[in-house]
């Protein structure tokens, strides 16, 4: 009798611990998979904004992407923006920081470039393949804000294309800008394209008639907008007169060795 006492506990025990063991292991396994599912379809919802935000721009095929700046503030709320504007960003959506504000998320605003439609399609296909999820949801004000000042500074250098360079004329080998264009500009803005100014003396951004070519004038742009000029913004204006002080003194003392050089040489052939 007390032999069967200790079997049946024993017995139950290990059914005890048996149902324990499986009640565990059926609640992980179905939290992970409700985990899971919740997680793609959160990550499906967020390739769909993604995919509105990329159709909103290319309703404009052929515009400017700042012509569908106000549709898309407009349709897309501030969380669908926090969720896909880095997203955007790095498939090469141009969106940018004006040289005079912060970032505003309610107010997201464009470079100035033609919106191509081939493109779009081809990000909105790399969107729903899944290819772009790990850059969704990342924090989209420390992206841009961490990205501030590299925005900043190509805007200024573009908008010195545009207002001065583009509306400049050349006149034999001089190079006849706007009068006075210097106010256009701040302190700090001069000084950051204080460089970019003088490595932009250049007869290939004008025409036979002294006008600048616009397709020249389009394509410094776009250079500029992707970071190809960005040495020249980034270096200290006065660091680069001293360098090409250097230079030119180096050049003047090299011609004066020269020349000494050839007078020796003519003496004694002379001689």
């Amino acid at each position: 009798m007390e032999q069967e006492i200790i079997q049946n506990a024993n017995f139950e025990w290990l059914v005890t611990l048996f149902v324990g063991v499986l009640s565990a292991f059926a609640g992980t396994f179905l939290g992970a998979v409700l985990l899971n599912y919740f997680q793609k379809s959160n990550m499906r919802k967020n390739r769909e904004t993604a995919v509105k935000a990329l159709k909103i721009l290319k309703k404009y095929d052929t515009k400017k992407y700042g012509d569908a700046k106000s549709q898309f503030n407009i349709e897309l709320s501030i969380s669908e923006k926090r969720a896909v504007l880095v997203l955007l960003h790095k498939m090469g959506i141009p969106i940018q920081i004006p040289a005079s504000n912060k970032f505003d998320i309610k107010n997201i605003e464009f470079a100035d470039i033609v919106i191509d439609g081939k493109e779009i399609n081809g990000i909105i296909d790399q969107v729903k393949g899944g290819y772009c999820d790990m850059l969704i949801f990342n924090d989209v004000e420390t992206y841009f804000i961490s990205n501030i000042r590299i925005s900043t500074v190509r805007n200024t250098g573009e908008k010195y294309v545009k207002e001065v360079l583009a509306k400049s004329k050349l006149v034999g080998t001089t190079i006849h800008y706007p009068e006075n264009w210097p106010s256009l500009f701040t302190l700090g803005e001069r000084l950051t394209i204080g460089v970019l100014h003088e490595r932009l003396v250049d007869k290939s951004y004008f025409q036979n008639n002294g006008d600048t070519s616009k397709e020249a004038i389009e394509k410094l742009i776009r250079e500029i907008q992707v970071g190809l000029w960005d040495i020249y913004l980034f270096w200290d204006f006065d660091s680069y007169q001293n360098m090409q002080s250097q230079r030119q003194l180096a050049n003047i003392v090299q011609s004066a060795v020269i020349g000494q050089q050839q007078i020796a040489q003519n003496q004694n052939s002379q001689s």
